[in-house]
């Protein structure tokens, strides 16, 4: 199933709308994002090299790339953390968001890959930015961070999620059942586990 651009907006504020407003990125979030933002600048070579020597240095991560691909793709992550940094957050960034994680899907990369490396991205802003600043100000920009990740990750999962279901749905099967059977086995399952 392919979604136009006003689709993955709809997709996008949907998903937007269930994440608890206490906890998803913010509007103080992405005032300290540009207030650090020369800061974010500098680190941004260290990351995107970091980045790929990490996965290029293990073979399952490193089999999801065509040979010679990596100078593209270190420059579609330059793309996606210099538009990260500069802002804004609108609905068109998150947005954006939901689709790049369907790329992901397409380009068969996991869940759990992207999830790790997303992990790599918060700890190096965090080391960075406890490494450049006063310790106040490090913590604001890594708690920033941080509610970046989590609120992108969450929206790239449930659309993931539901891209699957979609999937299932097409191909005949009804996974809305399947759904309530894997929720009832896991009742079940935890029924069992506090009697032992």
């Amino acid at each position: 199933m392919h979604l136009t651009l006003s689709e993955y907006f709809q997709v996008a504020q949907t998903i937007w709308d269930t994440l608890p407003p206490a906890t998803r990125f913010g509007a103080q979030d992405a005032s300290t994002i540009q207030t650090y933002r020369s800061h974010l600048q500098g680190w941004e070579d260290w990351i995107i090299n970091g980045f790929y020597d990490t996965l290029f240095s293990h073979p399952a991560t490193r089999s999801v790339f065509r040979e010679g691909e990596r100078a593209m793709r270190e420059q579609v992550l330059r793309v996606w953390y210099r538009r990260t940094i500069a802002g804004p957050f609108d609905p068109e960034y998150f947005a954006w968001q939901v689709l790049v994680g369907r790329v992901h899907q397409h380009r068969g990369i996991s869940r759990s890959q992207v999830l790790v490396m997303w992990g790599w991205i918060t700890e190096q802003i965090w080391q960075l930015s406890h490494l450049s600043l006063p310790l106040d100000e490090a913590d604001q920009l890594s708690r920033a961070w941080v509610r970046l990740a989590n609120s992108v990750q969450a929206m790239a999962a449930a659309e993931r999620l539901e891209a699957y279901l979609q999937a299932m749905e097409q191909s005949g099967a009804s996974p809305r059942i399947l759904q309530s059977a894997a929720v009832s086995w896991l009742e079940e399952q935890s029924k069992d586990a506090d009697h032992n």
